[in-house]
Parts: C-alpha cells; sequence; structure tokens
C-alpha cells in the first residue's frame, strides 16, 4: 500500500514537470500557445458577445481558461497587433478594454502572469475588424409618390433601406429598386456585416418628388428634304421624353430618339417619311407606369407637275384636318385655304416660264404638318389674255402708254400699235410716243398685245383713244376762245366718260378747273385777261380707265397791241404832260423815239417808263419825233410798229 502511493507521486511530479516545460517562455523558438486557454470578446455597451470587430467600438475581452484559478482573472493580459506577442519584457501591460482604430486582421494574444514572471500561458486569436463607414447609394425621385434608390455600397454584407417613417426593409446591392414615398421625405441606408452584427454604417438623403407630368405638346412638323423639323412646348426636365414613329411590324410606336429636357425644337435627318410621330414621355424609374404620349402628327406629301399653262398640285397624309395652300412666285406669295377633305389643287393663276414654289400644310387641333416644298416650273399652254392698255398725253404733249397685263401673262415681249400699224416691241410695261401732231382731223388710237416667254400670243387689247384738243380765238382781240375735242375711248367703251377743261399757266400750273359737257365743244367767254398765250388741256375719266387721261395741251397765242398818242404837251399843267405806252400783253418790248437827226432821244422797256419830252436837261422842243416799238410775245413770234408823236406848246 506504501508502494503505490510513492508510485503515484513519483507520477505526478513527473507530469507537472512536464507541462511547466510546455510553458515556458523560450525566447529563443516561437510562442506555442497552451492547450485549454482561451478568452471571449464581448461588446462594451450592450455585454453582447462579438465574433468581429467594429472601427471605433470599445469591446472587451474576458477570460475563459479553466487553468486560471477563480477569483485570479486580473492577472491575464492582453496585447494587438499583427503578430502574436510573446511573454517577457516585449509583452505590453494592457488592460481588457480595447477600441479599434482601423480596419484589417488585428491578433489578440492572451498571457498569464506579467513579465518577468517565470511561469506563462499564451494564447491568441486572429480577429477581423470592420469599418463602418456610411454606405453608398444613390436616390432619384420618381413619379408622384415613389422614389427609386439603388445601393452602390461594396463594404457591407446586408443593407436595410428606409424611406420616412415607413419600417426598414432589406435590398439588394447594385439594383435599382422603387419605393412609395408620399411626399417629400428622407431615405435612410443601413449597411450591416453578417458577423459583425454590432458593426455598421448609416446615410441619408433627402428627396423632393417631381411634379404631376403633363401631356407633352408636338406642335408642328415640317419636312425639309429628308429632314423632319419638330417643334414642341417646353419638356418637363424630372421626365424622359422619346420621339417615336407609328411603326405596325414593332407593335404600335418605335422610338427614333431620345430627347434633351428643356428642348423647343429637333430636326430627325433621314427621318421615315411619310410618318406619324408623337412625344411620349415617361418616368425614369417606372417607364411602364408612369406614361404619356402626345396627339400624333403626320407627314403631309406633296407633289405638282405643269399641263397646259396649269400647275396640278396632289397632296396626302395619314391625318385630319384643314389644308392651307401656300404658293411663292419670288416675289408674292398667297395663302388659300382649302376644304375639308381637298387633296388636290389645280392653280390656273400662273404665267409660263415662271417657276412657283407650293408648301400645303395641314392643321389637326393645336398642330400644324407642313408638307416639304416642291417647285413647279409652269410649261406652255393656252394664249395669255390680251393685256389692258391706258393712254394720255403728258405736258410735252408726248402720249404715254401704260400696259397691264394679265394676271396670267406677267412676262413676255409686248407690241405696241398705233392706228393699227406697229409703233415698237418692247419688253417695258410703258411707252412714249413722241412722233405725234395732235389734229382733230387725224384720229389718234393705241392698242398692244402680248407674246409671253412661251411663244404664245395674246389677242390684241381693245383700243385706246386719247383726247384730241384745239383752241381757237373767235375774236380779233382772243377775249373768247372756241374749244373742241375728240372723245375719249378707254378699254371698257361700256363705262360714261366725264370731262373737265383744264387753265394752264405758263408753268402749268392749274389756274381754272370746270366741267364741261360731253358735246365735245365749248365757248370760252372769260379767258385769262393777263397771259398773251392761253393754255388748255381736257381732263376725262371714264372708259374703264383706272386714272384719268389727259388731253395735248391747245393754245391761242393772242396779239400784242400798243397804242401811242400822237402827240403830247409837256407844259406843265397837268393834262398830257408825258408820253407813256397803252396796250395788251407788253410783257417784252423795246420802244424808241428819234429826233429829226435821227438821234435816239427816249427809250423804255417797261410801260412805266414815259417822257416828258426833255432831252437831258434841255426844255422840251416842240416837233414831230419818230418812234419804233419791237416786241416778242409768248410764242417767240416778233413785231414791229412805227409812227410818229408830236410835242405840241
Amino acid at each position: 500500500m506504501g508502494m503505490m502511493k510513492n508510485l503515484l507521486l513519483l507520477l505526478l511530479l513527473v507530469v507537472g514537470l512536464s507541462n511547466w516545460a510546455w510553458a515556458q517562455c523560450d525566447r529563443s523558438r516561437p510562442c506555442n500557445p497552451t492547450p485549454g486557454i482561451s478568452f471571449k470578446i464581448y461588446d462594451a455597451a450592450t455585454k453582447q458577445e462579438v465574433q468581429e470587430l467594429c472601427v471605433g467600438r470599445r469591446v472587451r475581452f474576458v477570460n475563459t481558461s479553466s487553468s486560471v484559478v477563480p477569483g485570479q482573472e486580473d492577472i491575464v493580459r492582453y496585447a494587438t497587433g499583427s503578430t502574436v506577442l510573446c511573454c517577457g519584457a516585449d509583452f505590453p501591460d494592457t488592460v481588457s478594454f480595447y477600441t479599434p482604430t482601423a480596419p484589417g486582421t488585428l491578433v489578440i494574444t492572451q498571457n498569464k502572469n506579467p513579465a518577468g514572471s517565470s511561469l506563462s500561458i499564451i494564447s491568441s486569436r486572429n480577429i477581423i475588424v470592420r469599418n463602418s463607414t456610411p454606405p453608398a447609394f444613390t436616390l432619384t425621385a420618381c413619379a408622384p409618390g415613389f422614389v427609386e434608390v439603388t445601393v452602390t455600397d461594396a463594404n457591407y454584407d446586408q443593407y436595410l433601406v428606409q424611406v420616412g417613417s415607413a419600417a426598414p426593409v432589406p435590398a439588394p446591392r447594385n439594383t435599382p429598386v422603387t419605393y412609395p414615398a408620399s411626399g417629400p421625405a428622407t431615405v435612410t441606408v443601413v449597411g450591416r456585416y453578417n458577423q459583425a452584427a454590432l458593426c455598421e454604417g448609416v446615410a441619408q438623403q433627402s428627396f423632393t418628388p417631381r411634379p404631376a407630368p403633363q401631356r407633352p405638346t408636338l406642335s408642328s412638323l415640317a419636312v425639309q428634304g429628308t429632314t423632319a423639323q419638330f417643334q414642341f412646348g417646353n419638356l418637363q426636365p424630372e421626365y424622359q421624353y422619346r420621339l417615336q414613329v407609328a411603326d405596325a411590324a414593332a407593335g404600335g410606336y418605335r422610338t427614333l430618339a431620345t430627347l434633351t429636357p428643356g428642348a423647343t425644337s429637333f430636326d430627325l435627318a433621314t427621318a421615315p417619311l411619310p410618318g406619324c410621330y408623337r412625344l411620349l414621355l415617361q418616368d425614369a424609374c417606372q417607364p411602364s407606369v408612369a406614361s404619356t404620349a402626345s396627339f400624333s402628327i403626320c407627314s403631309v406629301t406633296l407633289t405638282g407637275a405643269s399641263q397646259n399653262g396649269r400647275n396640278l398640285l396632289r397632296w396626302g397624309s395619314e391625318g385630319s384636318g384643314s389644308y392651307t395652300l401656300t404658293r411663292s412666285d419670288g416675289q408674292n406669295t398667297l395663302r388659300l385655304p382649302l376644304p375639308p377633305g381637298t387633296t388636290q389643287y389645280e392653280d390656273t393663276a400662273v404665267a409660263c416660264g415662271t417657276t412657283y414654289r407650293y408648301r400645303v400644310s395641314l392643321t389637326m387641333g393645336i398642330t400644324t404638318s407642313v408638307s416639304d416644298e416642291v417647285a413647279v416650273l409652269t410649261s406652255a399652254g393656252a394664249a395669255p389674255a390680251a393685256p389692258r392698255l391706258a393712254a394720255t398725253f403728258n405736258l410735252r404733249n408726248q402720249v404715254e402708254l401704260t400696259a397691264v397685263a394679265a394676271r396670267n401673262a406677267t412676262t413676255g415681249q409686248l407690241t405696241y400699235l398705233r392706228n393699227g400699224a406697229e409703233l415698237r416691241t418692247t419688253s417695258g410695261r410703258t411707252l412714249v410716243d413722241s412722233l405725234v401732231t395732235p389734229a382733230l382731223s387725224a384720229p389718234l388710237c393705241y392698242s398692244v398685245r402680248l407674246l409671253d416667254v412661251c411663244g404664245n400670243r395674246s389677242p390684241e387689247s381693245a383700243p385706246v383713244c386719247p383726247v384730241l384738243l384745239e383752241a381757237q380765238a373767235v375774236t380779233d382781240d382772243g377775249t373768247t376762245i372756241r374749244l373742241n375735242w375728240t372723245a375719249l375711248r378707254g378699254p371698257d367703251a361700256t363705262v360714261p366718260v366725264t370731262y373737265r377743261l383744264l387753265t394752264l399757266s405758263a408753268t402749268n400750273t392749274v389756274l381754272r378747273s370746270l366741267p364741261v359737257p360731253a358735246s365735245l365743244t365749248y365757248l370760252d367767254l372769260q379767258p385769262p385777261t393777263d397771259q398773251q398765250v392761253v393754255r388748255y388741256r381736257i381732263e376725262a375719266t371714264g372708259g374703264g380707265l383706272s386714272a384719268p387721261s389727259y388731253s395735248n395741251i391747245a393754245t391761242v397765242a393772242r396779239r400784242i397791241v400798243v397804242y401811242v398818242p400822237t402827240a403830247f404837251t409837256p407844259n406843265g399843267d397837268g393834262l398830257n404832260d408825258v408820253l407813256e405806252l397803252k396796250g395788251r400783253y407788253l410783257d417784252a418790248f423795246r420802244f424808241t423815239v428819234v429826233d429829226r437827226n435821227g438821234q435816239a432821244v427816249f427809250q423804255a422797256t417797261s410801260r412805266a417808263q414815259t417822257w416828258d419830252g426833255r432831252i437831258g436837261s434841255a426844255a422840251p422842243v416842240p416837233g414831230a419825233y419818230v418812234w419804233r416799238f419791237e416786241a416778242t410775245d409768248q410764242t417767240g413770234r416778233r413785231s414791229v410798229q412805227q409812227g410818229t408823236v408830236t410835242i405840241l406848246r
């Protein structure tokens, strides 16, 4: 029995020596952990055991080794670093609380007995430290009532999304998710790890819901060659817009282009023509839910050709509405509304050889579609209508002719005729005939015809005969003048003609205007008394003319009359003391008195000049004297008269 007790003591001694040797800290070789030595990690705030750490969150290390005598846990120390720390002087004296400062892999070393102890027990664990940065995400406001959230973060294992006060819901990574949102709210995204449940990141963004979508307006479509030019109202920047064309093969409409919000126009090159187009508004989050389209607008196809001097236009469109035809000849533009349902138009108001440009616009409610421009060169057709002619004398007694071509014959050569004989061919619309001598015995009538650029000759116009006027003095002194004239013949003989007699000054100012009878004759009993040459003109109105036609200017030159007394008595008694001239139309003359020796003793060029009989300062010498009167009238005719005058005492 005693021997057995000794053997047991010896066995325990061997085992004890063996354990001491295993736990002994030998700095010449790596530290080896002692079996059974271990510890746990708890969150300092929640007292919850954790398997991973979080940056900035305090934890506590708790020994769980059975080799530590209860009540002596305070002799266990912990070290943190990138490697396992051995016992001895190089083991830091740390407490069991720790707060990580950086993410990564952390080595936690457990040591029983501080440095200097002869006996140490070591264990270690590799612990992952997680970061808790705010998770990244994007936010898109959608149609009213929704918001789209996309988690783009890659740090956490799981994420929760909370919109306003709603309950948080799990969210996938890099996948847009649409959430209900009744109004402006804050979106909160929480990122968490599977192991480090207490290590989470929080990020927030606020948003305002988009305004309610408005139906877009596609206001106009104009075709220019192969390009379709669109006009539309301002687009809401919160939504997407697509320009689409109707396509049965695509099941309805096919998208052609995505438009820039805020734009008001868009040019689509190589557009599918003909076609019907629309603008489609869509929400970026839920395109199939928030979607509204404009009214469609259809292109108009126009063709044109010239046949027999007329331009034939045809058009078509898948849309319905009212059409308007626009025509331009380079100078004038004509807009012609057309009855609903009209698909063709024959333009007869055209001139051969002229190019006309046409467009057709289709109005559909508030939208307008305009066709591409079509140019049509009018080819030869029917002869142009006869021009209309006006004839009048100018103030130089030349006949001025003015031709007005019919509306469908605006270009070409005009041939003017006088009394049936060709006068001149010219492209001018006016012509002056200066080779005429007005006489009532030689009627003067004019006409004109047009040869258009395609070689078609018009009929000759209706003849136009201006008024021819003659004036003659009835009395020798010209105090009564008879006027005779021919009737005006205008382009429309059914329109009556009225006449006025104009009396003119030497500078062609109208001195008197009075209506005269249609009997084509008038006796002027009160011609101007202060004019040696009386000038007349007839103004004729009517006959289909748009303006008055004037006759030639007819004149009556009255004779210059001078009265010289046969004697005068320069004796100072106040009676016949001077020699003075009397007469009519004494405007330009020379009056000379000479004595018996042929010497000029008095000369006058004005009726205001008189002679008192003196020669120089000498008293008048009675006797007979010779006088000479020379004058030139207003027509340039010269007259000379002579006589004697006697000075009496």
